[in-house]
């Protein structure tokens, strides 16, 4: 249904909800099939493409967990600044209200294309791959730095068709130009996907860490996305997804067979029905064993493209990769260490210690804001939302001026 709003236009998207955004933006088109409310736009008055993320806000005070979500996404979107993170440019709603907001919009950097379909499909040197995947370690280490993991939210073990939808860090969440330029995003809330379809979690599936598929008790530490950096570090050198399973089962049994059987302290910590559950497969789990040695467990030619042809290197990425590719989270390393191994000696032109690595300051505010968040009631966190964009907005003029 439309509302005129003045300096606004209104765009209907081919499911039927509706853009209001600032007459400024012109030509906006799906992002794509499976993100209803995420358009492509062009920005006139900068003259460049940009792309509009809408979030809806929920239309009651009863769960706590999507006004968290929409917050968490606002604030780190406004408040970090980061080569590695995905720039805003402006953010807005068309309410006069706080009381009458019902969604707020996020404008962000347009980029060409996520890791998943712009990178090459081969690669002939490991430059290229340290280079990806150094730019994404500095952007996850940002992220550290204000003791933050780039996941949100949880899985049910035995419920699939009831899981909730959540964004992990994986290709899809990872944006690329065409120059190799790459960049986190998203960032605290999984807006409007369907939990019913099942094509969304298979994806993100496949980058989860076994704290996660298996719900352990301390399956919120940053430690999962060393998991799944691990998972695109093994991607970006052999081509494929390293643990395709078919459902969460069969996710963790192929980790389980790649890497050998999880220590009992794993098992220990776990959600006692997902430990339960697991016995149905304590012959599959317990027969298998860690690998011997690591270099004939995934040689040289399963590497893609050229960098076989280059030894030395494909043995300093196997020494890095299976340091991530951990069960025990306890037992990985940190971003510090990931950024400071062997083989990305290379960008910083030079051996580096996990000490001399510099560590990202992103502003106090945001830290102190993470720690405070869970206090919040709904109903203040929709108050700051609005207060913020307010802020935002006297700041920056929606209608002629843009952050960057």
């Amino acid at each position: 249904m439309f509302r005129y709003y003045e300096g606004f236009h209104q765009y209907q998207q081919p499911n039927g909800s509706y853009f209001t955004v600032p007459a400024r933006y012109e030509g906006l088109r799906p992002f794509q099939v499976d993100k209803p409310f995420v358009v492509h736009a062009f920005d006139r008055i900068s003259q460049r493409p940009v792309v509009i993320k809408k979030v809806v806000l929920p239309d009651s005070f009863h769960d706590r967990q999507p006004w968290k979500r929409a917050q968490r996404e606002l604030y780190s979107m406004l408040y970090i600044e980061d080569d590695n993170v995905v720039q805003m440019y402006s953010a807005f709603t068309q309410a006069s209200s706080a009381e009458e907001m019902t969604e707020f919009y996020i404008v962000r950097e347009f980029m060409q294309g996520t890791m998943q379909n712009l990178s090459p499909a081969s690669f002939n040197e490991h430059r290229t791959v340290k280079s990806i995947f150094f730019d994404i370690c500095r952007g996850v280490q940002y992220l550290h730095s204000m003791n933050i993991s780039h996941r949100v939210g949880f899985v049910h073990f035995n419920l699939p068709c009831n899981l909730k939808i959540v964004k992990d860090l994986k290709p899809q969440n990872i944006l690329m130009a065409e120059d190799g330029d790459v960049k986190l995003c998203d960032f605290g809330h999984s807006n409007g996907e369907d939990p019913n379809s099942n094509t969304p979690y298979i994806v993100q599936r496949y980058y989860r860490a076994p704290e996660i598929i298996c719900e352990t008790i301390d399956n919120n530490k940053t430690s999962v996305d060393i998991w799944s950096l691990g998972c695109i570090l093994a991607e970006l050198l052999t081509g494929r997804v390293i643990f395709p399973g078919r459902d969460h089962i069969d996710q963790f049994i192929l980790m389980v067979r790649f890497l050998g059987n999880a220590d009992p302290l794993f098992y220990s910590v776990m959600n006692e029905h997902a430990r339960d559950f697991l016995l149905r497969y304590k012959e599959i789990l317990e027969s298998c064993q860690p690998p011997m040695d690591i270099h004939s467990h995934l040689p040289d030619e399963y590497f893609q493209g050229g960098l076989s042809n280059q030894p030395e290197e494909c043995r300093m990425a196997r020494d890095l990769l299976f340091r991530m590719l951990v069960i025990n989270p306890d037992n990985r390393i940190d971003i510090q260490m990931v950024l400071s191994h062997p083989y990305l000696s290379e960008i910083w032109a030079g051996t580096v210690m996990a000490e001399e690595v510099p560590v990202p300051q992103p502003p106090q505010f945001l830290r102190t804001f993470f720690g405070f968040q869970t206090y919040f009631r709904p109903e203040e966190m929709r108050d700051e939302i609005y207060l913020k964009l307010q802020e935002f907005g006297r700041q920056y003029n929606i209608f002629t001026e843009s952050k960057h």
